[in-house]
């Protein structure tokens, strides 16, 4: 695992909200850049999203972080981010995932937890690279069969009732 990839899984794993503590109000500065141009990162916690805004749309992110808002599904064009590596959905009010995520075989992170409703996964076994599935806090508790065709997955992090 490169330096980089260790980097960003300690820092979401860190995260204030990973541990379960309220650390107040976040607050986002937007700088001059134009947004979503070419962006490889998008980060758009907080923002009280029920809908993933279209311009995300961009087929070379390769980070997107939704966590905090109030998504109840991801659209189907999630299939399309072909160089999706890190995909943060934590703390949002899914019912589902998109079996289109199935489409984005270059995933090596998936973060779901705390979305208490999200009773299903489907299976991701197209996604090669995937490393790590969080869905601690959800209402899956216990691991899917088609995880353990996973050759590359370090770990697949759940609740037991």
């Amino acid at each position: 695992m490169t330096k980089l990839k260790l980097f960003l899984i300690l820092l979401l794993l860190s995260s204030p909200l990973a541990n379960g503590q309220n650390s107040g109000k976040v607050i986002v500065y937007q700088g001059r850049r134009v947004p979503f141009k070419a962006q490889k990162i998008i980060d758009l916690s907080f923002r009280n999203l029920k809908e993933v805004p279209v311009m995300v749309s961009n087929t070379e992110v390769e980070i997107l972080n939704l966590d905090n808002n109030n998504l109840a599904e991801l659209p189907s064009w999630i299939g399309n981010l072909k160089n999706l590596k890190i995909l943060s959905v934590r703390n949002n009010n899914l019912l589902v995932l998109n079996s289109k995520l199935s489409f984005c075989e270059n995933l090596e992170q998936l973060y779901l937890s705390g979305n208490k409703n999200l009773s299903d996964i489907p299976s991701l076994s197209f996604c090669e690279n995937l490393e790590i599935i969080d869905v601690v806090d959800t209402g899956i508790n216990e691991v899917p069969g088609w995880v353990e065709l996973l050759d590359s997955l370090f770990f697949f992090k759940y609740t037991t009732k």
